[in-house]
């Protein structure tokens, strides 16, 4: 066997020098196992994820079998030099949202963006044919049901009771609704096969990418943010389940979530796990990395889009892969995430005071590193913002006990501005959200992609509001928002009018019988709102009664005893006037 031949030896001096002519990419060559193990002792405490080991034989004399070689990163692969960064050229050219909207669209048909007819179609015949499979009799449910029944959710979310079992006792039992939600599915488990029930979501896959294409329909925003979204689940029946520390709710279901800085989602992907106790094969970027770059690959390439996203996704090697497609990226970073990037601890940066910073840049494809240091240090990578612009912001100090001024570099605000998304989106889910519980796991991820259906439908919505330059108290909320959705949903296309409700008189279902504090108080106001556009216009079931008479609706200078028993608003009926008809057709 030829001796190995040894690499070239330094002195203490040569080390020295080098290092403080700024030259993060000086090694050290050796012939040893044990000095190459003290070179990355601290590579050794990353993250197992993103970092692949290499073996070394023991003995040479010993009989060791070929094996393919692994991708490895080199170690001079990246060179961090203290200079000035170069910010390059990042103006967007990608397509912008439009704002040319010349009317808007009901709360329905903002839904239907998201949740289609041919999806409620699917889920309609799936939901009979798994009845039919399981009790030997089918629900014989409709469209008009289900869409009955996401209603109902929407205002149990709206009006929460104490328990889910109030809304199916013998006084407030709806029976469409109750019946179909027992049964409902989403695929015929006859026509599936071995290599597709793999798939630990095989039961809810059709919903969720016919949900996500519709989801990519959305244009993209041109500051997008990556984070994981926990979807709350504490039952023991779930192989997907996971456990997030510090979390709201640190058990459930996780999401990769890609959203736009309204919080508008773009993209997802559920998180399974491994498959029979085997992880899936990861490139070099690590699990963090490889969701990145799949959220990031449904973004067109070379329009300089940029990608925020928190320490647990960045390395290096993902901002090099992303430039690659025309994205640029900034996220907090773990020191030892960056190999060879040798910048001020955070004992140096604090000796010089709050708003200290130390820069670093990648020689071989431009990439920025900056440790600031406000309260405690805080690590930035990005491949298009830098330190400078220097900012100034306020922040209190405690020694003197005044606010003074501390300087913030520009990558700190950028990230700061662009990167709250995700949470965004999930402060929306977590308002009028009903804590549907069941037996079936995977119902829990659908009752979530309606509510988040809901969201990006009403983030549309006011969208177009600001195209039209509305006013603030014209634009609904969400909560009028999801009401109106959820009474389209009830109401359209349906015979059911609200003098043939089947809640009885002493339902807390019911508006007109609710329970007050006090027996002489006087009833509430009728809300002065008009029914949904969709219940309106759909020419179905609404029928004159006589009541009390009272200020017509449409003219508002006339009064009138003939009440639409659908849209439960009074209206002219007479030869002079016939306002029941231009209400409904106009």
């Amino acid at each position: 066997m030829p001796p190995v031949q040894k690499g070239h030896l330094f002195s203490v001096q040569d080390v020295i020098a080098a290092v403080q002519n700024g030259e993060s990419d000086f090694e050290m060559d050796s012939d040893d196992t044990d000095a190459s193990d003290s070179e990355n002792e601290d590579v050794g405490e990353m993250d197992k994820e993103n970092h692949q080991p290499t073996d070394c034989p023991a003995n040479d004399d010993a009989d060791v079998k070929p094996q393919p070689k692994k991708h490895t990163v080199p170690r001079d692969r990246f060179r961090w030099l203290k200079k000035e960064f170069i910010s390059p050229n990042t103006d967007f050219s990608g397509s912008e949202i439009t704002n040319d909207a010349t009317s808007l669209l009901t709360p329905l048909e903002y839904l239907q963006k998201f949740v289609t007819e041919d999806m409620i179609e699917t889920l309609t015949r799936n939901t009979n044919e798994y009845s039919l499979q399981k009790n030997g009799t089918s629900v014989n449910t409709n469209n008009k049901e289900i869409e009955k029944m996401l209603g109902m959710y929407l205002k149990m979310g709206l009006m929460q009771m104490s328990g889910v079992r109030m809304y199916w006792e013998t006084d407030t039992r709806y029976t469409p609704v109750s019946d179909v939600m027992t049964s409902l599915h989403f695929i015929n488990n006859l026509t599936v096969s071995e290599m597709e029930k793999k798939d630990k979501l095989w039961k809810l896959r059709p919903w969720l990418n016919s949900f996500r294409e519709r989801c990519l329909q959305v244009v993209p925003e041109e500051h997008n943010s990556v984070d994981e979204m926990m979807i709350p689940f504490e039952g023991r029946f779930s192989n997907i389940k996971q456990y997030m520390r510090g979390k709201p709710h640190p058990w459930g279901f996780k999401l990769w979530v890609r959203t736009g800085i309204s919080g508008m989602l773009c993209d997802f992907d559920v998180y399974q796990g491994s498959v029979d106790g085997i992880r899936q094969a990861k490139s070099e970027l690590g699990l963090s990395g490889d969701v990145v770059m799949k959220l990031a690959s449904t973004l067109p390439e070379g329009q300089n889009y940029k990608i925020y996203a928190d320490n647990y996704f960045t390395c290096v090697p993902l901002v090099v892969k992303l430039l690659e497609r025309g994205i640029h990226y900034v996220g907090t970073a773990r020191q030892v995430r960056l190999p060879n990037c040798n910048l001020e601890d955070e004992k140096s940066l604090k000796k010089k005071g709050r708003g200290s910073f130390d820069v670093r840049v990648e020689g071989n494809h431009n990439i920025c590193a900056v440790k600031w240091y406000d309260n405690r240090g805080v690590t930035l990578v990005s491949s298009f913002a830098g330190p400078e612009p220097v900012q100034k912001i306020q922040r209190w100090d405690k020694a003197t006990k005044t606010i003074i001024d501390v300087e913030r570099p520009y990558i700190v605000g950028t990230y700061n501005k662009h990167m709250g998304g995700v949470d965004l989106l999930d402060s929306f889910a977590a308002k009028y959200k009903f804590p549907m519980k069941s037996h079936r796991w995977y119902i829990y991820i659908f009752w979530h992609t309606i509510i988040l259906a809901v969201i990006n439908g009403w983030l549309l919505y006011k969208q177009d509001c600001k195209a039209l330059k509305m006013t603030k108290k014209e634009i609904l909320n969400r909560r009028r928002f999801q009401a109106q959705l959820a009474s389209s949903l009830i109401l359209v296309n349906t015979h059911n009018t609200s003098s043939g409700k089947t809640v009885t008189s002493g339902s807390p279902l019911d508006p007109q019988k609710r329970p007050s504090s006090s027996d002489v108080s006087p009833p509430a106001k009728r809300s002065s709102d008009h029914p949904p556009l969709d219940v309106r216009k759909d020419m179905i079931a609404h029928f004159p009664v006589k009541t009390k008479r009272g200020r017509c609706r449409h003219c508002n200078n006339g009064y009138t005893n003939t009440l639409c028993s659908k849209c439960n608003v009074r209206l002219c009926f007479s030869d002079e006037k016939n306002c029941l008809r231009d209400y409904h057709c106009k």
